[in-house]
Parts: C-alpha cells; structure tokens; sequence
C-alpha cells in the first residue's frame, strides 16, 4: 500500500478514534478518552442500553463493540474518511485493536497508530503491515523528566527499547515521536532532540512532532505548573529545528489545534474541539447521507485544518512505501 503522501494538505480526510478509554499512563494534562459520560442535551444523547452492558457502567466511557466499530469505520469510509488516527487512552490495552486496524486497512484506509509504546513490541507482528504511522511520546531526555510529566517509570525504557529494535529492524512505515512542551520540560527540549537524533544505536524518528502544552480537560487542573507562552513554545522550536536542520521536526501550537480535529469516543461519538470538546454527531444513529452533510456543510473547515495539521507528512524524510 503506497501511502498517499502527493495528496493535496486540504483533500487528505483525517479522524481520531478513540479505541478504548483505558490507559496504563496517569498523564495529568491527558485530554483522551478516558473520561466520565457527560449527556449531550443538544443531541439529546445518553449512553445506549447495549454500550452499557459492553461496559458493565456507565461511569467511565464505554467501548463500542467490534460490530460496532467496524460499522462506524465503514461509515467514515463511505462520507469520505480516508485516514484514521487510532489512539485513546492507550489503544493497545484492546485486545481486538490489531483487527481494527486490519480491517480498515482492508477497507483502504491509511492508518496512524498513536500508543505510548508499553504493548507495542509485543503486538508488533500483528500491526506492522497495516500502519502508516506509528506515533510515540517521549517528554523528556531521562526517565526522571518523564516522570515529573506524568509518565509511568518504566516508559523512558520501553521508547528507548522501541527507537533500538527499529535500529536492528528499520520499519516500512513513518515513525513520528512526540514532545509536549511545558514548562516542566522546556529546558529539556533541545536535549531530547540530541537524544532522539545522536544516539548511535537509535533509529532516528522520521517526523519529531512538538505539541505546545493545552490546558484542556485534565490540563485545566494543571495549567498552572505546564503552560508555556506562545513565545516561549515558538523560541524553542526554532532553536531545536537550527540544531538538527536535517531532520523533519514540526510545531503544532494551542492556535492550529483548535477547531481542527475529528475525534471520535469509544461509545461512538464523533466531536470537534475549541476550547473543549463538543459532540456534533452519534456515528450508532446517525445515517451516512445525515453524516455527510454535517461534516461537508457545518464542519468543512475542521476537514480542511485537520488535513494541515498533518503538513509534517509533505517531506522527503517520510516518503515510503507501505507492504
């Protein structure tokens, strides 16, 4: 499978899925899955009786069955999706995510797999033909920042184990890794990149994505101890993009993330995002011709910023072909 990289910035048609709100990591900026129902009263919506029992609660969000999802994925194909981001929580921690991602890759879609990596060389073998991408986050250049970000102990040494295995087995597909950039680690940041970049026994990630810190969600609570200026975020941008001019590293600032996504919640919700995120769409109920007009009328432009949010792809540093 070529991976369409020659496709116009505001043609490509990305969704984030939200596989599972389940997730080993603790990160206290999250703005994931894993988040208590909150009824929709503009849709009216409230979790459906067979979501419930997939989940046993109402609680905590409720997974879609795989009938389900299947379902909603070949919906996404039909209004015109043709690339889907599969993440949550940590997407791995569901068993039937590897068919998943089979079956829409089956379904010709491109797939970007986004995991904090703790299951990833263990499943490795069953995903690796299908995806595109594969993301990672590192938050700082020892365990000791990543820790102090919100990552579990044991994180520093599995991407260190990832970035290692693919120097002894380089992947097919785009290797992006991630760097949310805070206060906490923003003296790190230049440090990370000498990581990432001039370790011998590394593979080198094709795409370094660095995210400025959103005080969404979770991040609302912490804002105070992460949130860096504009100024700040795009001072150490351009110092590390001077210091490894070679290598394909991109910004996305708080400005280009709002109102430019699609995600869609484990119990079939499809939302956008400003300032929180807002749902637009139940993908169980809602028939494809309702769909598409939602998204192609009321939402053109979070289509068109999506698409531009994934310029990093457009470099000669990602051009692969996909068996």
């Amino acid at each position: 499978m070529n991976l369409n990289l020659e496709q116009p910035q505001d043609k490509r048609f990305v969704v984030d899925f939200w596989v599972t709100g389940k997730c080993d990591m603790e990160c206290p900026f999250c703005y994931g899955a894993d988040v208590p129902i909150k009824e929709n009263q503009a849709l009216v919506y409230h979790p459906t009786d067979e979501t419930k029992m997939i989940a046993g609660s109402d609680k905590r969000r409720p997974e879609m069955s795989f009938e389900q999802t299947k379902d909603v994925i070949l919906k996404l194909k039909n209004v015109g999706v043709d690339t889907l981001t599969f993440s949550g929580g940590e997407p791995l921690l569901r068993n039937e995510t590897p068919s998943i991602i089979e079956f829409a890759h089956k379904h010709s879609m491109q797939i970007y797999l986004s995991t904090n990596g703790t299951y990833l060389l263990s499943k490795y073998s069953r995903i690796k033909n299908f995806i595109s991408v594969l993301g990672l986050p590192l938050d700082g250049s020892n365990p000791e920042i990543n820790i102090a970000m919100g990552r579990k102990a044991y994180h520093f040494k599995n991407i260190k184990n990832i970035l290692e295995f693919f120097y002894n087995h380089p992947p097919n597909h785009i290797l992006k890794v991630g760097t949310i950039v805070s206060k906490v680690n923003l003296d790190d940041i230049e440090a990370i990149g000498k990581f990432l970049f001039e370790t011998v026994s590394f593979y080198s990630p094709d795409v370094w994505r660095l995210y400025q810190f959103e005080s969404l969600k979770d991040g609302l609570a912490t804002s105070d101890k992460y949130a860096v200026t504009d100024d700040e975020f795009l001072s150490v941008c351009d110092i590390v993009k001077k210091k490894f001019p070679i290598n394909n590293i991109s910004e996305r600032s708080r400005s280009t993330h709002s109102n430019s996504y699609f995600f869609v919640t484990p119990d079939g919700m499809l939302q956008t995002v400003s300032d929180k995120h807002t749902s637009i769409a139940d993908l169980l109920l809602t028939d494809e011709n309702e769909l598409k007009n939602i998204v192609e009328q009321q939402h053109s432009t979070v289509i068109k910023r999506a698409s531009q949010n994934r310029n990093w792809l457009n470099s000669k540093n990602t051009n692969k072909t996909i068996p």
